[in-house]
């Protein structure tokens, strides 16, 4: 247990650098959500203990390095945690792709609108401009890469045999 803690603080860490670099090279278009990607994994890959942790990890480091009030990340990807538990019982079929981006989907979306009522507390927004410019890029770079990164993520679990 301790070591597949261990493992998943090792890969959030990796993911919130990467998305990062990625961020700040490409902008909002090459900038996939790598670490929700995370916390989808290891929610469908080891189940809802494990997403938390991961949620709980990328969260923080998200809410460190952000100028969002301390917890707003943390908030956002457990409650990732539990909507890919909410779409796993409804949607997934284990060892399905096309299952795999309809639940990646609605969790992005679904957490994109939940950042987006937390950021209009303190905000006045433009809903338009919001979903044009930012979940729009956002949704579909993460979409493209979801695949692949499910895979990868795969191979790093597999090598570290947490299952």
């Amino acid at each position: 247990m301790t070591k597949r803690i261990a493992v998943i603080a090792l890969i959030s860490y990796m993911a919130f650098i990467l998305e990062f670099l990625l961020y700040h090279f490409w902008g909002a278009w090459g900038s996939p959500s790598l670490l929700m990607l995370v916390v989808i994994f290891f929610n469908l890959y080891l189940g809802i203990r494990y997403s938390i942790t991961a949620a709980l990890f990328c969260g923080f480091f998200k809410d460190v390095s952000g100028v969002a009030p301390f917890g707003t990340y943390i908030l956002i990807y457990v409650m990732a945690a539990y909507l890919t538990t909410l779409a796993r019982q409804y949607v997934y079929e284990p060892g399905s792709r096309f299952s795999r981006v309809v639940v990646t989907f609605l969790v992005v979306a679904g957490c994109f609108i939940l950042q987006a009522f937390l950021s209009n507390m303190s905000h006045d927004i433009v809903w338009r401009d919001l979903f044009l410019h930012v979940l729009l890029p956002q949704l579909t770079i993460t979409m493209v890469v979801a695949t692949y990164v499910f895979i990868q993520l795969r191979n790093i679990s597999n090598f570290f045999a947490l299952k």
